[in-house]
């Protein structure tokens, strides 16, 4: 290695500058490049470079970067230029390699938070302005100093810094500033031409020529000319000609003021100069010093006057004179009262207002003024220059470190260090340096400030120094009293750099990495190796230099990381020895690392040769194998060692078909079948796993191609388009060519041989099959044919095919006879009935005109036109087809159509007839078809239903019949949706239906109402109850009521799924001839989520929508203003809507009893007929107690599973809150919320089957039917209700999946009591003590009695069933009405009152049929009757009628009731009657006209409203459809 001789360095002078221009056109100073001479280079360069050749560089060398002109940089920036302005472009050089230590980047130093008002570009060091400089106060920014550093790119990082002083240069931006805003002054009458009036003075804050001020003075009206003059260097203005002017006369000049600029600014200011009489004299001053004053900057005596000035007032009788010292508008002329003045008597004290500074302001213009009673004034200007002291400390710049190489020689260059002091002039301000300490070690020159070494350093011994450097000034110090300049030192770290001068050394010369997966993936770690240096500035850099073969691993350079780089394979390489270097750059070591690969099973079985290809005869199963096959696993290279291989079957739809063993063999299960839907030769995959077929096998798939041979096992079929048309009237002759076809092969297969040996001898007479000469069968007729009498004919074909031996088979070949118009026509009529939703129905197609006409393809022969009275405003008529259409807007009635039908034929003249049609249209509103139920039929059309037969319709059959199991009157119940179901199609043909063909179903929608329209859950189970009824009366099989597309689990969702009712407003027609029904298309889709989203807040029981939420009448606490609780006496139950199948649902609620056993709900099928047959769906959840214990069963279809919880037992009359949590992994049951694993009872479902698919309502408290014989029925394994079918006690908080049930209101319920007091008050009863319960009852009995005597003696007086709520108070005894003036008692109702007993048969809501006795009746034997809690829901209305009927009954059969024979007529306000009736109020309306079905949505507080105005039906109806139980009006 090479070094320069050792060498004092003063300055680095170099730097390749180049020209800028600066916004005024000036260059950035340029510097020519001197000699680089060795002593300027901070380190060794291989050989010299003073004969001007490059330099040869050793890499080893780490330079330092060098400023090598730093001293010359001497930059100015004019003030007030833009941000951006280019200020310099300083230079370092390095010579170590660009990539290698010689990238240079350039960057400021500066304290923390301080913000720099030049920005450098890293990349090239041009420096700019990032601010807008102002050289004059109050910033007075004339130099800034700014520290650019130079970084390398080598390790470790280098920096040199310069610290260079921009000079901020002046530019004329201010104009002159005089001293006052305005002048005013007198003059004598008398004063003599050449005397002083006044001074004016302004100051201008720039710099040189541009702050020296000229002034000027013209008058502003001619008369004034020439009476004044200025002095253009001092502002003082004499009198140059005699006033000739009177007093009080005001000269009115303007004074001009001007620096001198290079672009000079002028501003002007008024002056007025009043003359006064002559013997008025201005003041004078008497003493008044000569040339400027100087003071120090340090002056701090503020006591002492600095100046005093005397002067005379010149009115001997006013002595008095009033001084000022002029404050001026700059710091110059004191605007910031530097100065004060003092006054005594006839002088004037100027002191020292506050301390000065001659780095701030250098010279003040004082302006003293004088005035005396006159107002005649005199000024005097005094000049202050501030002298310059040494009180400033020099300050050292933000560079605080250095470094310099170990083992370099004595006098390397270390650093520059910088101070600076702020004194204003040279005298003071000139800064020298000297160490504080370690002068052994290092020397600075005491000029530049640069440190250089004195030996040579061993960084391994010390690795840094902290040197002391003292920057002092060039005299004595104005802040110290011992004489010495000012100084200050700062300590500067200086850092010995390494040198490579040590080898790296692994760790370790062996390195093992056991193990190694051979399926590791690419880029994974292996091992790392690490190589230690000693030298921190060297870079260790690693490499694999031997052993990796097929380069399997790489190693990363800078960490010693290895990673796997290719696949690795156990089976080819089992170990690898590599061989690492690492390189600091110059030294190198080695180690050697042993990496082992571990076997995986990476490899799939390998089958060995087999034959793939079998033959074997059709429903044959052959014993023993079909073929062998064999696999290995490479992954274990001894092949005689067992191989562990599995195998199977892998098409699900053949492993019923076929096995293998784990020897391979592949054998039969059944026979294999050649025609469809098998196929001639079938592909088998087999698939063998090695490792038993354990989770990390491998598997590979192979297939065995098993041809079958054919058997004639298949008969052959029609294979024809169908039906054939063959028109009436045609002469007998070919219809069509029989085509058929055979599964078999063609060796079993044609020619076929057609016959009609299957046929009837009517076919045989009518039909005939022959066959051609090229062996074509042709199928002819051999009559002719009338449509009337046969439509179509469904015609065997038999069909015997060539096989060994011959199959026969028959096939049905559907044979139409196409109509021809030769029948003529008749007068018709048909009606048309519709139900218009909402009223909201569009233009719509409702029907056909009908006329009688046995021909019925003959409509392109007739045309249609209006008769009678034309055509109406609400119907429009397409006279080609007769298509009558109805428009919007159609009003609710009943319209009288009449038509007339032109036709014309080949077999009869032009004739006309005439057509009615009666259209009836309906309004039905939303809320009929929300709360509508609905069955599902199977194998009838649409057509079907509404066509009627016998002059009645199913659909008319099923309104009847709903009517009746309601209890309800006929024109209370609308049929109002026959559909087919969009999600379950017709089968293809209307005439012939395949066994394959898919049953067609047809869905029926209905709701019913007393006042506000039944609840679906009502509605439905009373259907389901007389599921077996229905079928029986509409002869048609009901597949399930309540149409739910999410009964079959998985048919529509694959997890959750609800059934959402899509309504539309555009009906659904049937038509038929006589009758057209035109419905409200209204269909059940599924929806794969587990509960449908709710579009706006709906509020019940009267409760009002506030945001998101309801504002609740008082006693409805739930979230939508639901009641919460409900209560049961141990004998009822209620019914509410079902769950929703949702994959993970979640149930909850409370309950509070006293009893150890009873059914708290179910949910499920309530009939084995229906869904539970025809679907065979089954599933069903129950919670019961059983032994005071919570139990659960629940049946997902599948299987019943039974949970039950022992430690807290729940009949102690608190509340306990039941979670019930169930998804297709698990059923949970949790009581109290509590965690403790013997509170959880937990159970896995039995499968298949995933989910709770239910579509019966929920029934709490009990149900309506025999539970256990419906579970034995349907095989349950567990049956619900075996201890007690029903509950006592109370039901709260009822949520399923986050929705709050309505429990104060269910659909349908008996002894259900909202809220739960009653219900708790019976249950407690049970738990007193029974012979304190008897002696209550003793007690109870005897106070019976004696109320049963009072009501005796007063029945006649008392009204004993009033009650608050009691449905007959609008029953009153119309003395006006009914019977006439004269007969006060023939409309009576008092007679009708019973005693007592008659009381608790409404109260209980109990019906009593016709004839029977009280004391023997027991309702619960009454399929018919129902039953409702008091607390009645908001929707149901009281049956007056039913109650006027069992009176009537009641009162004919009690012996205390006179007469026994007076017949008596009981209606509604005399109806029928004539004599006082209330029909002469009678308005222009019929009672058709008055809806008050409204009255029902308005909440409780409307109820009796909606009760009393609600839709009822006629006495009529009643007596033919009278049902115990009615809840409709009479």
């Amino acid at each position: 290695m090479h070094h320069f001789k050792q060498g004092r360095m003063r300055h680095s002078r170099h730097l390749g500058g180049r020209p800028v221009a600066l916004p005024n056109s000036r260059s950035l100073p340029s510097y020519d490049a001197e000699d680089l001479r060795p002593d300027r280079i901070y380190n060794s360069l291989a050989s010299s470079i003073s004969d001007g050749t490059s330099p040869k560089l050793t890499v080893q060398d780490n330079h330092k970067p060098v400023f090598t002109n730093c001293s010359r940089y001497t930059p100015v920036v004019l003030e007030e230029q833009p941000v951006g302005t280019e200020v310099l472009q300083v230079h370092a050089i390095d010579n170590d390699p660009f990539e290698s230590g010689g990238n240079i980047t350039y960057s400021f130093v500066s304290a923390q938070g301080e913000r720099l008002k030049f920005g450098i570009n890293p990349r090239n060091g041009l420096i700019t302005t990032k601010h807008i400089f102002d050289r004059d106060e109050p910033s007075r920014e004339k130099v800034v100093y700014v520290t650019v550093r130079a970084s390398d790119n080598g390790r470790p990082q280098l920096d040199d810094v310069c610290t260079i002083k921009v000079t901020i240069q002046d530019t004329n931006d201010n104009s002159p500033v005089f001293d006052k805003v305005n002048y005013l002054e007198s003059v004598p009458q008398d004063l003599i031409p050449g005397r002083e009036v006044m001074r004016i003075s302004a100051t201008d804050i720039d710099d040189g020529h541009n702050g020296v001020v000229v002034y000027g003075l013209e008058p502003k009206a001619f008369e004034d000319k020439d009476y004044f003059k200025i002095d253009h260097n001092t502002g003082v203005i004499t009198l140059n000609q005699t006033i000739d002017k009177e007093p009080s006369y005001k000269f009115r000049m303007r004074a001009t003021a001007m620096d001198k600029g290079d672009e000079p600014n002028e501003v002007s200011i008024d002056l007025e100069i009043i003359v006064v009489e002559s013997h008025k004299k201005a003041p004078t001053f008497t003493n008044v010093p000569y040339g400027p004053i100087f003071l120090k900057e340090n002056h701090s005596d503020f006591s002492t006057p600095i100046v005093t000035l005397d002067a005379e007032s010149n009115i001997n009788e006013y002595p008095e004179l009033i001084f000022e010292l002029v404050t001026g508008r700059t710091e110059q002329t004191n605007k910031l009262n530097t100065f004060i003045l003092e006054t005594e008597a006839q002088k004037a004290h100027i002191k020292l207002g506050r301390r000065l500074d001659y780095e701030s302001i250098n010279d003040y213009t004082l302006t003293i003024r004088v005035q005396n009673k006159y107002s005649l004034a005199a000024e005097e200007v005094i000049r202050i220059k501030i002298e310059d002291v040494n009180d400033n400390i020099p300050a050292f710049t933000e560079v605080i470190s250095g470094s310099v190489f170990e083992h370099e020689p004595a006098g390397t260059p270390v650093m520059q260090v910088r101070a600076f002091d702020a004194d204003g002039t040279s005298a003071n301000n000139q800064v020298k340096y000297q160490l504080g300490d370690h002068e052994n070690l290092f020397e600075i020159d005491s000029i530049t400030g640069n440190i250089t070494t004195k030996v040579e350093f061993d960084r391994e011994k010390t690795d840094f120094y902290n040197v002391k450097v003292i920057a002092f000034d060039n005299s004595p110090s104005a802040l110290l009293t011992n004489g010495k300049p000012n100084q200050g030192q700062q300590t500067f770290k200086i850092d010995i750099a390494d040198k490579n001068d040590n080898p790296p050394r692994f760790t370790s010369k062996n390195y093992i990495a056991e193990a190694i997966p051979e399926d590791s993936n690419v880029n994974s770690v292996v091992t790392e190796v690490k190589a230690n240096d000693n030298d921190t500035a060297s870079i260790v850099m690693y490499s694999i230099i031997d052993g990796n073969t097929y380069d399997a691993f790489a190693i990363e350079k800078g960490t010693g990381k290895i990673r796997v780089n290719k696949p690795l394979d156990y089976e080819n390489t089992t170990s690898y020895i590599l061989t690492v270097r690492a390189f600091d750059g110059l030294f190198e070591d080695t180690a050697k690392v042993d990496i082992r690969i571990e076997n995986v099973n990476d490899n799939r079985p390998v089958f060995l040769e087999y034959e793939k290809n079998v033959t074997i005869k059709e429903e044959t199963l052959v014993d023993g194998c079909i073929a062998n096959l064999q696999a290995y696993d490479p992954d274990i290279q001894d092949r005689k060692a067992p191989q562990r291989i599995v195998y199977f079957v892998v098409k699900e739809d053949q492993q019923k078909l076929l096995t293998i063993n784990n020897e391979g063999c592949l054998s039969l299960i059944k026979p294999l079948d050649r025609d469809p839907p098998g196929y001639p030769i079938w592909q088998v995959l087999i698939s063998a796993k090695d490792e038993d077929g354990g989770q990390t096998s491998q598997g590979e798939s192979t297939e065995v191609v098993i041809t079958l041979i054919d058997i004639n096992d298949n008969a052959p079929y029609l294979n024809m388009d169908q039906p054939v048309v063959w028109n009436e009237n045609a002469e007998p002759g070919t219809i069509t060519a029989l085509i058929a076809r055979d599964n078999d092969s063609e060796e079993n297969g044609p020619p076929f041989y057609f016959s009609l040996e299957g046929a009837s001898e009517d076919i045989r007479n009518k039909f005939l099959i022959s066959e051609a000469a090229n062996g074509t069968n042709f199928f002819s007729s051999r009559v002719r044919f009338d449509r009337e009498e046969t439509k179509y004919y469904l015609i065997p074909i038999t069909i015997k095919d060539s096989g060994h031996p011959p199959m026969t088979g028959t096939s049905t070949l559907t044979l139409v006879i196409g109509d021809e118009n030769d029948n003529q026509m008749k007068s018709g009529s048909s009606s048309v009935f519709v139900y218009n939703y909402k009223g909201e129905a569009p233009d719509t197609d409702i029907g056909r005109v009908y006329v009688e006409d046995a021909d019925d393809w003959d409509l392109p022969d007739k045309t249609f036109v209006w008769s009678g009275r034309g055509k109406h405003p609400n119907f429009n008529l397409d006279p080609n087809t007769g298509t009558i259409t109805m428009l919007a807007g159609t009003p609710n009635g009943t319209y009288y159509l009449e038509f007339q039908v032109t036709e014309d034929s080949s077999y009869f003249h032009t004739h006309s007839v005439n057509a009615f049609v009666n259209v009836t249209v309906k309004e039905i509103p939303e809320i009929a078809v929300d709360r509508s139920g609905s069955i599902r039929l199977s194998g009838i059309t649409e057509e079907e239903f509404v066509a009627p037969v016998g002059g009645i319709s199913k659909k008319d059959i099923l309104r009847n019949k709903l009517a009746s199991i309601l209890n309800v009157s006929r024109d209370n119940v609308d049929v109002f949706t026959v559909l087919h179901s969009p999600h379950h199609p017709l089968p293809p043909s209307p005439y012939f239906h395949s066994p394959s063909d898919p049953p067609i179903l047809l869905d029926i929608r209905f709701s019913a109402h007393g006042s506000p329209y039944y609840q679906p859950e009502k509605i439905n189970s009373m259907a389901s109850n007389n599921l077996a009824e229905l079928e029986k009366v509409l002869g048609v099989e009901i597949q399930m009521v309540s149409i739910d597309e999410c009964i079959v689990e998985k048919a529509s969702c694959e997890a959750s799924c609800v059934n959402v009712l899509s309504k539309s407003s555009k009906p659904w027609v049937v038509y038929t001839n006589l009758t057209s029904f035109v419905g409200v298309r209204a269909i059940v889709d599924p929806k794969c989520t587990c509960l449908p989203s709710q579009p706006e807040v709906i509020c019940l029981n009267g409760g009002t929508p506030v945001g998101l939420g309801c504002e609740c009448p008082e006693g409805f606490e739930g979230p939508f203003c639901e009641s919460l609780d409900v209560g049961f006496t141990g004998d009822g139950w209620a019914l509410y809507p079902t769950l929703e199948a949702c994959a993970d649902s979640h149930l909850s609620l409370e309950l509070s009893t006293l009893q150890d056993s009873g059914l708290v709900f179910y949910v499920g099928p309530i009939s084995a007929t229906g869904a539970a047959t025809s679907l065979g769906v089954k599933d069903f959840m129950s919670l019961e107690l059983f032994d005071g214990y919570p139990r659960v069963l629940m049946d997902y279809g599948s299987g019943t599973v039974k949970v039950e919880q022992k430690q807290i037992k729940l009949a102690d009359g608190k509340p306990h809150r039941i979670d019930i949590l169930w998804s297709n992994m698990s059923i949970e049951l949790k009581v109290d919320s509590c965690q403790m694993s013997s509170c959880l009872s937990l159970t896995t479902p039995h499968g298949p089957n995933e989910f709770l698919n239910v579509n019966g309502p929920l029934q709490v408290g009990g149900v309506t039917f025999d539970i256990v014989t419906l579970g034995k029925t349907l095989g349950w394994n567990y049956l619900p209700g075996v201890s007690k079918r029903s509950y006592s006690g109370c039901v709260r908080n009822l949520t399923m999946n986050g929705r709050v049930y309505d429990l104060g209101f269910p659909s349908l319920s008996k002894n259900a009591i909202p809220g739960c007091s009653r219900g708790i008050a019976k249950a407690v009863s049970f738990g007193i003590n029974s012979n304190f319960l008897v002696a209550i009852l003793v007690c109870i009995a005897i106070l019976l009695i004696l109320v049963l005597a009072v009501v005796v003696n007063r029945k006649k007086r008392d009204d004993l069933l009033k009650d608050t709520d009691d449905i007959r108070e609008t029953i009153i005894n119309y003395e006006d009405e009914g019977g006439g003036e004269g007969d006060m008692t023939g409309y009576d109702l008092n007679v009708l009152r019973l005693p007592n007993q008659g009381l608790n048969g409404l109260m209980n809501g109990k019906r009593v049929p016709l004839g029977a006795d009280d004391d023997d009746y027991d309702d619960d034997d009454d399929p018919r009757k129902e039953s409702r809690p008091l607390g009645r829901a908001p929707e149901e209305v009281p049956d007056i009628c039913g109650f006027l009927v069992d009176k009537k009954a009641a009162v004919d059969k009690d012996p205390e009731t006179n007469p026994f024979d007076d017949v008596r007529h009981y209606a509604y306000e005399g109806d029928g009657n004539s004599t006082g009736s209330l029909s002469s109020l009678a308005s222009g309306t019929d009672e058709g006209d008055l809806n008050f079905d409204y009255l029902s949505s308005f909440g409780p507080r409307f109820r009796k409203l909606a009760d009393m105005y609600g839709e009822h039906s006629s006495d009529e109806e009643e007596d033919q459809y009278n049902q115990m139980g009615s809840e409709s009006w009479c």
